[in-house]
C-alpha cells in the first residue's frame, strides 16, 4: 500500500485550510466482510487539530464499491464515486469541539454500508465566526483566555453597540494590528512574532461613539509548522522541532512499546530539559536537545502525542500531533 510521510502531507493541507479536505492512499485496509471500516481516530479520542480520518470499505461478493460520503455533525465534508474503496483524508474544516463522523458507502448491487465515530478536536482549529452578545459589548470567541499557541492564529470576535458597529480593531500588547469597518464580526490574523505572554484586545465603536472592548493574556511559543518552516534553500525555520526529527510520526501506527525520538535545531542557547506526553501523561524526560527514550504499555487507541522542551532563556519549544497505538489497520 503507497504511503506519503505525514509532515509532508501538512504541507499539502496548507493549501486547502480554508477550502477543500486532503486525501491520500488509505493507511486502512479493507474490511474483512461488506461494509465501512474506520480505523482512526477510534472511538470517543482527543486528537489534536488538523485531524485525520482513515478509512477503508468493501463490496458484497461480485460488486464494487461506487460512491462513499464522508458527514462531520451531518455535513457533508467529502465524497468519492471513482471507484476508490477508502482514503486518509486530512480535513481542516473539522474544528475544535466534539464530532460524529458518519461514511456511507454504496455498491453496484445497490447495499448502503454505514459506520461512525465520535471524538473530539482540540488545538489550534478554531471554529470561524463567533456569535452576537445579546447585550451592547464584544463577544471574544477565540482564541480562549490562556490558550498556549504558535506565534500566529486567527482571532475571532463580534460586536453590538447600542447602534449599528462602526469599526472593530485588533491590539496586540497595545499595538493596533487589524481595523476591520462597517462590520460586527471580525476575523483577523493574530501574528505576535516572540514567544511568551501577550495581551490581545478587541475594541469595537458604534455610530453612536459608544466604545466597547474585551481583552485577554494568551502564552505563545516556537514552533517548527508548515507556518513557520520554509521550504529549504529559503529563510532559515524558527528554532524548535522540525517534523522530519521526531518519531513516531504523525498519524503513525505504532505498538503499545516504541522509541520516541526528538531534537531541536537552530536553538540558540542550550536546551536543558525535554518532556514527552502521550495526552497528559508523561512518559519520557532528557536532559538536552535530543531525546531517545522507550515507551513501554501505551494506552491503546488514538492519542495526542507532544513534545515539549526549555532553554537557558526559559523560552519553550513544543509540537502536537496524533498517533494511533494498537490500532489495527
Amino acid at each position: 500500500m503507497a504511503t506519503v510521510p505525514r509532515f509532508s502531507l501538512l504541507i499539502l493541507t496548507l493549501l486547502f485550510l480554508f477550502t477543500l479536505p486532503t486525501v491520500v492512499f488509505a493507511d486502512c485496509a479493507a474490511p474483512s466482510s461488506p461494509g465501512v471500516r474506520i480505523c482512526s481516530p477510534t472511538p470517543n479520542a482527543t486528537v489534536v487539530y488538523v485531524p485525520t480520518i482513515d478509512f477503508n470499505t468493501a463490496p458484497t461478493s461480485g460488486a464494487e464499491i461506487v460512491k462513499y460520503a464522508v458527514y462531520d455533525n451531518n455535513r457533508k465534508t467529502w465524497q468519492d464515486s471513482t471507484g476508490s474503496t477508502g482514503t486518509t483524508l486530512i480535513d481542516p474544516s473539522i474544528k475544535n469541539g466534539l464530532h460524529t463522523l458518519v461514511i456511507n458507502a454504496w455498491d453496484s448491487s445497490g447495499k448502503l454500508y454505514q459506520n461512525r465515530v465520535s471524538f473530539r478536536v482540540t488545538g489550534e482549529g478554531f471554529p470561524f465566526g463567533c456569535a452576537l452578545p445579546s447585550s451592547p459589548g464584544v463577544n471574544f470567541c477565540s482564541p480562549p483566555s490562556n490558550a498556549v499557541l504558535s506565534t500566529n492564529y486567527p482571532t475571532w470576535a463580534s460586536a453590538t453597540g447600542k447602534s449599528s458597529i462602526a469599526a472593530m480593531r485588533l491590539y496586540i500588547d497595545g499595538k493596533a494590528i487589524t481595523t476591520q469597518t462597517n462590520v460586527n464580526q471580525f476575523g483577523g490574523n493574530g501574528s505576535v512574532g516572540t514567544q511568551g505572554n501577550h495581551k490581545l484586545t478587541v475594541v469595537a465603536w458604534d455610530k453612536s461613539g459608544n466604545v466597547y472592548s474585551s481583552s485577554r493574556i494568551l502564552r505563545s511559543i516556537y514552533k517548527f509548522t508548515y507556518f513557520d518552516c520554509p521550504p529549504k534553500g529559503t529563510d532559515p525555520c524558527r528554532p524548535g522541532f522540525s517534523g522530519d526529527s521526531v518519531s513516531p510520526q504523525q498519524d503513525a501506527y505504532t505498538g503499545n512499546a516504541f522509541t520516541l525520538m526528538a531534537n531541536i535545531l537552530q536553538n540558540p542557547r542550550p536546551i536543558t530539559t525535554m518532556k514527552a506526553y502521550i495526552d497528559n501523561t508523561l512518559v519520557a524526560t532528557a536532559n538536552g536537545p535530543t531525546m531517545t527514550s522507550p515507551v513501554e504499555n501505551a494506552p491503546n487507541g488514538t492519542h495526542i502525542l507532544t513534545f515539549q522542551a526549555w532553554d537557558t532563556g526559559g523560552v519553550m519549544y513544543r509540537i502536537q500531533y496524533n498517533i494511533n497505538v494498537n490500532v489495527p489497520h
